[in-house]
């Protein structure tokens, strides 16, 4: 049935091309801008540390439905907790919203790859943001509250310690929460 389908759908569109005046090599023309369009709407950018050492990559696709990132990293602590942060700037000023993205545990390797999916909604344009994507640290896995360690912004976190927008060094010390890597993605134009 599925082939049945397809192969209808391709005889409907030759079928409309033969209808039309317009010559195929503008048409052709009009499918590679819209390749073009779309591939704009992916960008990689360099991961960032607090002392701005270049600590892996961050990759967004975009369209108007959300976005999806896939954050990697090198340069992580084995057994501590993980979260990354969706902010996003839908103008001049403090951003508009923070939003989870996704969490794991770091394992032996010291490396991480992080993947998650915000879809767009009311005050957040995604082709339009500036998306800053940042890495938090919950410090060491703590038995009976991982789950919520890599899953919400400041379970486990101990009051002292650094918080808010800047970035600060990753730490084995239980308790010790920051922001500590950040990929920043700029408007697609």
């Amino acid at each position: 049935m599925k082939n049945a389908v397809k192969f209808l759908s391709l005889v409907i569109i030759m079928v409309l091309f033969s209808c039309s005046t317009e010559p195929i090599i503008e048409s052709e023309t009009s499918l590679q801008s819209v390749a073009s369009k779309a591939a704009t709407n992916k960008s990689t950018v360099a991961v960032e540390d607090n002392l701005a050492n270049i600590v892996g990559t961050s990759t967004i696709h975009r369209n108007e439905n959300g976005i999806t990132v896939n954050f990697k990293t090198d340069v992580i602590i084995p057994g501590n907790a993980y979260t990354i942060w969706f902010v996003v700037f839908d103008g001049p000023g403090p951003p508009t919203s923070s939003n989870y993205a996704a969490g794991h545990i770091a394992g032996e390797s010291g490396k991480g790859n992080f993947s998650g999916h915000l879809l767009a909604k009311p005050g957040f344009m995604p082709l339009t943001a500036e998306v800053h994507v940042v890495l938090r640290t919950h410090g060491p896995a703590q038995p009976g509250m991982i789950p919520d360690q890599i899953h919400t912004i400041a379970t486990g976190c101990v009051t002292g310690f650094p918080s808010g927008p800047s970035l600060h060094a990753d730490s084995e010390v239980a308790g010790y929460c920051a922001n500590i890597q950040v990929g920043v993605h700029p408007p697609v134009d």
